[in-house]
């Protein structure tokens, strides 16, 4: 059996073309019937369930004898143990969400031997949102615009609902995108929804010219607690704090849930409403990120970012909820693949430069500066900074110093 071609080696082959494949998602929220609801909880269970087993039976297999448990030779013998009167109800499960449920635990094992991830976990029924993925096959995946309805495997028809936006990309675009899969989730709030990943091919567009960009289209970033973020032209981007300003809300509704006793109706009810408002506020700092990102995208040519340790940062015990709730991460993922498909160029400065130490005027640098300093006075030239502004002057001048070794065209005014 020929083994399939990755996206990388697709590109290769297109490039010659003048081509190449982008892939992105769309998010739908589904109104299933409550059958169709029965139908989505089960299949969850079932997917959960073959990923656990898959995982159980590999690490079983190289405790006792040191090999690893090869994903083919697994279905293989998953499909008798299936068989069985006991788990016959896995029949019931879309074959391709049970397939992708193995193939997970492959994936997962290659990112924790490449040291991306912490070892594989078993998955819990407990968590806020359950999910399970399909493949296209046959046209078993369908949407239908203008019924504004979705074709699942095992689901049939699915309502759903569409946006302003949505509408307006379909109406004005259209959609020549191919359906590669489907991920069904559900979420503790109640809410169910449908991700429809696609692949289309595009054309190739040339490498910026860079020696028509100029400085005022390079902009830098010191991404901060106070705000959000302080650009180099001076801008200052107001942190929202979501989780923050909901504290209150969700104390109370927590407190009313302790009162509540553990498995009734009313205990199931404060739950979903505690869910709903954890739900509102990601949901809300989501919008708040893809809005900034895109603004960014479309103002400048070059964004220069600074590559933070979130994960040692979030460890600081006192500043680990309001980094959390922030998302640095989700807004450098958001500025880079928007900055990619608007052929704009995202550069990330080294960790350790130290970019609030440094006078931007004389580059002297203040070692005795601490982080309450949110103002100072350069020891060399005497120049009154505000911390963050000269943090975001020097990213930009690192970004342009990288620029230059990479790019010896690149334009400076």
């Amino acid at each position: 059996m020929a083994k399939r071609k990755t996206t990388v080696q697709k590109n290769k082959e297109l490039a010659q073309d003048g081509l190449k494949l982008r892939h992105y998602g769309l998010r739908l929220r589904l109104v299933p019937t409550d059958i169709q609801k029965s139908k989505i909880h089960s299949f969850c269970g079932s997917s959960r369930f073959t990923y656990n087993f898959y995982l159980g039976e590999r690490m079983e297999v190289y405790k006792n004898t040191g090999e690893t448990l090869n994903s083919g030779e697994f279905k293989k013998s998953f499909n008798v143990f299936k068989e069985h009167p006991m788990f016959n109800w896995l029949k019931e499960a879309d074959k391709f969400a049970l397939e992708t449920a193995i193939e997970a635990v492959d994936e997962a094992y290659d990112r924790f031997f490449k040291g991306q991830n912490k070892f594989p976990k078993f998955k819990s029924k407990r968590k806020s949102e359950q999910k399970y993925t399909t493949k296209f096959t046959n046209n078993n995946i369908e949407l239908d615009v203008k019924r504004q309805m979705v074709k699942v495997p095992k689901l049939g028809w699915v309502k759903v609902r569409f946006s302003k936006e949505h509408r307006k990309i379909f109406q004005d675009k259209g959609f020549n995108a191919k359906i590669k899969s489907a991920t069904v989730k559900y979420h503790s709030s109640g809410q169910y929804y449908v991700s429809l990943k696609y692949e289309e091919i595009i054309k190739l567009e040339n490498e910026i010219n860079w020696s028509l960009v100029s400085l005022d289209q390079i902009i830098g970033l010191d991404l901060g607690l106070t705000f959000f973020y302080i650009d180099s032209n001076g801008n200052k981007v107001e942190n929202l704090k979501f989780l923050k300003n909901c504290l209150k809300k969700l104390a109370k509704l927590q407190r009313q849930l302790k009162n509540k006793e553990i498995g009734s109706s009313n205990y199931k009810k404060s739950q979903k409403k505690i869910s709903k408002l954890h739900l509102h506020i990601a949901n809300m700092r989501k919008d708040f990120l893809h809005k900034e990102s895109r603004k960014l995208v479309n103002e400048n040519q070059v964004i220069v970012l600074e590559d933070l340790n979130v994960k040692g940062m979030i460890k600081n015990k006192k500043l680990s909820r309001s980094i959390a709730d922030v998302s640095w991460g989700i807004f450098k993922t958001f500025v880079s693949y928007k900055s990619e498909w608007n052929n704009k160029k995202v550069v990330i400065i080294d960790r350790f430069y130290p970019s609030s130490k440094e006078c931007n005027g004389c580059h002297e640098k203040n070692t005795l500066l601490s982080l309450s300093d949110r103002e100072w006075v350069c020891p060399k030239c005497s120049t009154v900074h505000d911390r963050d502004i000269n943090a975001a002057k020097n990213i930009k001048e690192e970004g342009i110093r990288i620029l230059k070794k990479l790019y010896p065209s690149l334009y400076v005014a």
